[in-house]
């Protein structure tokens, strides 16, 4: 359908010339995406890829049509179609450009067109083209401000010639018969002249037959015009018609009138509209001619033979007057502006305000009146008044034997279907703004469609095609059952024939009504973007070359979205729609370069060569097409099913380990396997590089934004396929290297990657310094002759040799690195905007396989690959191990610009990096203010995250550093507390008080110091007790005179402090005792609990004798201890490091101590002692003498300690509210590992049988606490307390006057303070 004869003769020669054209674009593949994952570059059968898709605007490079020499398609339909058939000669565009009003017409018999002014006219070839030769011709005198004259070109002179007639206004009239083969040339032509009244004037010239012209005045007066004389040579023989019946008329006068024939006059007011030349009469030689006036249609009959005859002459108005009402109400403004033969009827083209109409009328008989048979009404609305004379008037133009209008306007030309055929079918075609339709001409052609030429201001020649649907759904709307509706037709214009001015001159745009998302545009787009890719686009031909069907599918795809985005209305589409375009082009970007892999793969055999025809053949044969894939499954492939090229890869992933193991066992074995595993690799780039390039170099473009929908990219079986790929490749690299590149296979081999088993069972991961090391370890052996041969390989087949192999399979690992990257990043990014459920999983994963594989570049040489991933990707944590262990030596400038790039991630990941392996003078080296900022951020999230990590023993250096000493006194404090060495925390609080003291003189209004200080000192006092008791526990064992292993030492400290009574009734408790000691000894930070143990527990610990073995020093390091009551130590103990205990440990510690305090005196004897008949003065001296006497006496009067907060009752001293705790948490330490060479450690829960012993000793503590109480041991407490408030109320005993008496075994009990 819509091809001209011109056309369809040259078809083949122009797909022929078409494809060869395309063919010198083959190998154009966008490879840009990943050039720089190789080495220095991709291999060559890469770089001779890489041009990336450099479409037009409008998406076509080169166009079929504009490789023909004919027509070119501007417009295509459903139903109707606009081809460019040439443009106007540079003379013609002179001539228009002038000013002067002109006259245009065509001749599409003769091929001839021409462009007239007043005094020159030039005629040109349409059939030669743009080098048609310009034939210039004198018009005849028109006189002083004439128009334009009348001209007519007389077709049947002969092939490749035409005549020309040309009448002035002033009824001069010259003919030429022959311009292009006369012998005289343009200079000889005949002429005459009319006989005009002074007020008439010629205004058109229409052919009625051979050789017979009809010229009309304005005033509606006709001229016959003869160009050939009775002897048949050329000449000019004019003569007026007359309206009247005289002698010369005779039999036919009479005979017309009895058939009904009128010679009605048109009135002196009327003015000629149109004139036209209808059919053939009942007449030998005589032809009907139609006049349309203003007001009236005539009809006449002429002949070169006979005398002319009018046969009607109807009032126009009165006749359409009633159809005209019916359809449009009213017939007010109705006006007349062309008349045009259609077979049997008449079309008279009119206007009712601003709707055209066509009415179509029939006589019954040749002389008849004619009466209305059908009117219809155009949709297209003109946007000014329209003119019923000149240039500017419409034209209606109705080929023979077609079904269809043409009614071309200025600016427009509009087909519609004979109004006879009651069909709806209307097209009107645009031009742009500055441009219009100067002449219209039917082509007779008697085809399918109906077709017109068009001469254009601007746009030269045109030739428009309609096909109007006819038969019993002719009155079915037409954009109804039109397929997809005039978007989907826009929108194909635009796609196939271009929409810009400079390579159409229609005017175009793509319009919806809608303010929001267009649903219909939306349908339209993928209708067409799907047609494309699956084949069944009508626009796109069928081709045996498969490369170039696929890049011309490319490019119409990639049209699609170009279109609507210059038309604005890219944004009316859903993200899921523009998404869905960008998929398509992707596969067909795809399906193009794994086509072109394949043409490669044909010059050999194998295996591995027919992979992708084995895969296609099981495709179809998954789809059901079992028949069709016998013919050629790959080329059917590629034809039909484009948009399953991801379905081809997941299949190719199912498939492969069962064709792996398949070759394993085949006569070439591992070779054939290899190459498979390699063209496997291959084929999987071939497909989602140049689809990932797509996409990124047209995100603009589609402007999917975020969330993405879904891509057929991230499907999971493609990731897992990538995943396999990548590993694959690193296999095939070490087993390539085991047989033929030892030095290679060395580096690989010792490398460990994160991933790899480790020894203790766990999986490796990137900062794991078996990583590292293994890394770092590996040498260059730049001079090892393997290495050299590899690198010398590149230009071997690798199909052949198996260094080439390697040397490829290395290059191919970086962008399948690359792409496997991007698509684990793609499917993250919408799995998480969706909240998804196996996020998580996905992100662990990809967290853990990225690494892997850019460190496993590393030993393959390509570590400049590894660097330019990672960076891509930010995967900050490989970039810090690959700065230390594949450059180390510039590792300094690496950090520098990595920290200027990625700015504090960066820092923090390098700070985890220290942290992870304990490098602290690296981690707190810096000499950047933005760093140690960074730094001090760091630190406070890791202490924050982990209180008792190993960091926050060194942050208090980096406070040093920035001279921040409030967060140094701080962390030091915190630090203490977590030290095991009591050395090293008595040095930490040391340094806190000095730097407690530096902030407050820079900062004297801080108040939140004096608290802080109070507990410092108190920590610090608790340092100085246990060291005060390891020095008397060393001179103990010096008197003793014992080894100092520490176990061996702490049995010797613990048997001299302890009785054996103590040992056999509390045996679980001495070995607590016994653990605790050995730990103090090794100097390890005893917990306040564990001090108080070691002060309460034994019941000897003042039993030696101070002034033997020991010196002056020694004495006065031991003063705090000894001069003191030890169960007043504890209880000053607990006062200062209540603060910082649990409720229930300091509750526990507390009844701890009083327990045991009242356990330290013998009271059924003391009650002995006292029951019965004893003076007052016994009773005080007994009661003074005990150890709580003095316990109180110290807290009360000397200390001053608050009460009741820290005394307890005998019967609220029970260990038993305490039990559960003591066995199972707070002794268990004691029974596990050693905590001086454990630290850390996790604590098993005690033995069945040590917690009941434990719990047996803490019980006959109990026990023997309620015997003391039922011996009167309340009682006695409320006296000695009463004793002890009196003394402190007393103003004539001061603290240190009181001298206690007990029968000579108080000299050494002295109170304290």
């Amino acid at each position: 359908m819509f091809t001209s004869p011109s056309v369809r003769t040259r078809r083949r020669a122009v797909e022929s010339r078409a494809s060869s054209v395309e063919q010198l674009n083959s190998q154009r593949q966008s490879l840009e995406y990943s050039q720089e994952y190789s080495q220095d570059t991709l291999p060559e059968s890469s770089q001779e890829q890489a041009a990336v898709y450099n479409c037009n605007d409008d998406g076509m490079e080169l166009t079929q049509e504009s490789l023909s020499e004919g027509e070119q398609t501007l417009l295509r339909g459903d139903r109707h179609a606009v081809f460019e058939v040439g443009t106007m000669p540079p003379a013609a565009r002179q001539l228009l450009a002038s000013g002067d009003e002109v006259s245009c017409g065509l001749s599409p018999v003769a091929q001839f067109a021409f462009v007239a002014t007043g005094s020159t006219c030039v005629v040109w070839s349409l059939a030669v083209g743009s080098n048609a030769t310009v034939h210039c011709l004198a018009m005849p005198d028109a006189g002083e401000g004439a128009g334009a004259p009348a001209v007519a070109l007389v077709a049947d002179v002969g092939a490749g010639d035409v005549g020309v007639v040309a009448v002035s206004g002033l009824g001069h009239v010259r003919y030429w018969d022959r311009i292009v083969f006369g012998l005289g040339g343009t200079s000889q032509f005949h002429s005459t002249a009319l006989s005009l009244a002074s007020t008439d004037r010629c205004e058109q010239i229409t052919k009625a037959s051979t050789g017979l012209f009809v010229i009309a005045t304005r005033n509606g007066n006709l001229f016959s015009l003869a160009l050939l004389t009775a002897q048949g040579v050329a000449g000019l023989d004019a003569r007026a018609l007359s309206r009247t019946a005289g002698s010369r008329t005779g039999v036919l006068s009479r005979m017309a009138s009895l058939l009904g024939g009128s010679s009605g006059d048109g009135g002196s007011d009327d003015q000629l509209v149109s004139v036209a030349c209808g059919g053939r009469t009942e007449i030998r030689h005589s032809r009907e001619v139609y006049v349309l006036t203003r007001n009236r249609l005539a009809k006449w009959v002429v002949s070169s033979a006979h005398t002319e005859r009018l046969a009607y002459s109807i009032d126009l108005h009165h006749t359409l007057s009633d159809s005209i009402v019916q359809a449009l109400g009213s017939d007010a403004g109705l006006h007349f502006y062309d008349v045009a033969s259609a077979g049997s009827d008449v079309c008279v083209l009119a206007s009712a305000g601003p709707n055209l109409a066509i009415a179509a009328l029939r006589a019954t008989h040749v002389s008849s009146e004619p009466s209305v048979v059908g009117l219809s009404l155009l949709r297209y609305t003109t946007p000014h008044p329209l003119l019923q004379s000149g240039a500017g008037r419409p034209r209606l133009v109705i080929p023979a034997g077609g079904s269809a209008v043409f009614v071309a306007l200025d600016q427009a030309v509009v087909a519609a279907a004979l109004p006879v055929l009651g069909s709806s079918f209307e097209e009107t075609v645009t031009l742009r703004y500055g441009d219009s339709v100067l002449a219209a001409a039917a082509i007779d052609d008697q085809q399918a469609e109906s077709s017109v030429l068009l001469a254009c201001r601007r746009a030269g020649i045109l030739r428009m095609a309609a096909a109007v649907r006819q038969g019993p759904d002719s009155e079915i709307n037409d954009a109804d059952t039109r397929v997809g509706g005039p978007q989907q037709e826009q929108i194909e214009q635009a796609v196939f024939f271009g929409s810009d001015a400079a390579r159409n001159p229609l005017s175009f745009s793509i319009t919806s009504d809608s303010l929001d998302l267009d649903p219909h545009l939306q349908a339209a787009a993928l209708r067409v973007s799907h047609a494309i890719v699956d084949g069944s686009s009508r626009f796109v031909p069928d081709r045996l070359d498969i490369g170039a069907l696929l890049r011309e599918r490319f490019r119409r795809a990639h049209a699609v979205t170009q279109a609507l985005a210059d038309n604005g209305l890219a944004e009316k589409l859903s993200s899921a729609a523009r998404a869905q375009l960008c998929a398509n082009v992707e596969k067909l970007a795809a399906a193009q370069s794994l086509w072109d892999l394949q043409n490669a793969a044909w010059a050999r055999t194998g295996p591995a060569m027919q992979l992708l025809a084995n895969l296609a053949a099981a495709f179809l044969e998954s789809t059901g097409q079992q028949q069709q894939q016998s013919r050629d499954p790959l080329r059917l492939f590629f034809r039909l099913h484009c948009a399953a090229i991801g379905d081809l890869l997941a299949l190719m992933h199912r498939r492969l380990p069962a064709l792996t193991r398949a070759l394993a066992i085949s006569p070439s074995g591992a070779k054939d396997s290899q190459i498979v595993s390699y063209e496997a690799s291959r084929i999987t780039t071939a497909v989602l590089q140049p689809a990932l390039a797509y996409r990124f170099q047209h995100a603009r473009l589609y402007a999917v934004g975020d969330p993405a929908p879904e891509r057929w990219t991230e499907h999971p079986a493609i990731a897992d396929l990538l995943v396999d790929r990548l590993e694959a490749s690193y296999i095939l690299c070490r087993d390539l290297s085991a047989q033929h590149c030892q030095a290679l296979y060395e580096r690989i081999t010792a490398t460990a990657l994160p991933g790899d088993e480790h020894s203790n069972g766990h999986a490796l991961d990137i900062y794991d310094d078996a990583v590292s090391i293994s890394h770092v370890d590996l040498s260059s052996n730049d001079d090892d002759d393997t290495l050299r041969s590899l690198a010398n390989a590149a230009d071997d087949d690798p199909h052949v040799s198996p260094l080439a192999l390697l040397r490829e399979t290395i290059d191919q690992i970086g962008p399948l690195a690359n792409l496997c990257f991007r698509v684990f990043v793609d499917r993250i990014a919408r799995l998480t905007a969706a909240s998804s459920v196996i996020t998580h999983d996905i992100i662990q994963r990809y967290d853990a396989l990225r690494p892997r594989f850019l460190l496993c570049l590393v030993p393959l040489g390509r570590a400049p690959v590894a660097f330019r991933l990672a960076e891509e990707y930010r995967d900050l944590a490989s970039l810090v191990t690959l700065v230390f262990v594949a450059d180390p030596a510039n590792a300094a400038a690496h950090l520098r610009r990595y920290v200027e790039r990625f700015s504090k991630d960066f820092a923090d990941t390098l700070f985890a990096f220290y942290e992870r392996r304990s490098a602290w003078a690296s981690l707190l080296h810096s000499q950047d203010d933005r760093f140690d900022l960074w730094l001090k951020e760091y630190i406070d999230m890791r202490i924050a995250e982990d209180p008792h990590g190993p960091l926050a023993a060194y942050s208090w250096i980096h406070d040093i550093k920035i001279a921040d000493f409030s967060a140094v006194a701080t962390r030091l404090v915190s630090a203490a507390r977590k030290a095991e060495d009591v050395d090293q925390a008595q040095t930490m609080l040391s340094l806190s008080k000095l730097a407690f003291v530096v902030s407050e003189s820079q900062s004297p209004e801080l108040d939140d110091t004096v608290e802080a200080r109070a507990r410092l000192d108190k920590a610090l006092e608790l340092c100085q007790v246990q060291t005060g008791l390891l020095h008397y526990f060393t001179v103990l064992l010096g008197s003793a005179d014992s080894k100092s292993d520490d176990r061996k030492a702490s049995y010797d400290i613990a048997l001299h402090t302890t009785t054996p009574e103590l040992r056999h009734r509390h045996p679980a408790l001495y070995i607590v005792f016994s653990e605790m000691v050995r730990r103090m000894w090794n100097r390890r930070v005893l917990p306040v609990e564990d001090l108080i143990d070691v002060l309460t527990i034994p019941d000897s610990l003042y039993s030696l004798d101070l002034a033997a073995g020991a010196d002056a020093n020694d004495l006065d390091m031991l003063s705090n201890i000894v001069a003191r009551d030890r169960f007043s130590v504890a209880v000053d103990i607990l006062c200062w490091a209540c603060f910082g205990l649990p409720e229930q440990t300091r509750e526990s510690a507390l009844r701890s101590i009083w327990r045991r305090i009242f356990l330290s005196d013998n009271w059924p004897k003391i009650h002995r002692k006292i029951t019965g008949d004893v003076p007052d003065s016994v009773l005080r001296s007994e009661l003074l003498n005990t150890t709580l006497y003095r316990v109180l006496h110290s807290c009360w009067v000397s200390r001053k300690l608050s009460h009741p907060e820290w005394y307890l009752l005998p019967t609220d001293s029970f260990s038993s509210p305490d039990l559960d705790y003591l066995v199972s948490t707070r002794l268990m330490p004691q029974f596990g590992p050693d905590s001086a060479n454990s630290s850390g450690a996790q604590w098993k829960p005690l033995s069945t049988t040590t917690a009941l012993a434990l719990a047996n000793d803490y019980t006959d503590e109990d026990k023997h606490l309620q015997a003391a109480i039922d011996c009167g041991l309340d009682d006695y407490y409320s006296e000695i307390l009463r004793i002890v408030v009196e003394q402190a109320n007393s103003p004539l005993l001061g603290d240190d006057d009181e001298v206690f008496e007990s029968d000579g075994e108080s000299d050494n009990q002295m109170d304290t303070d």
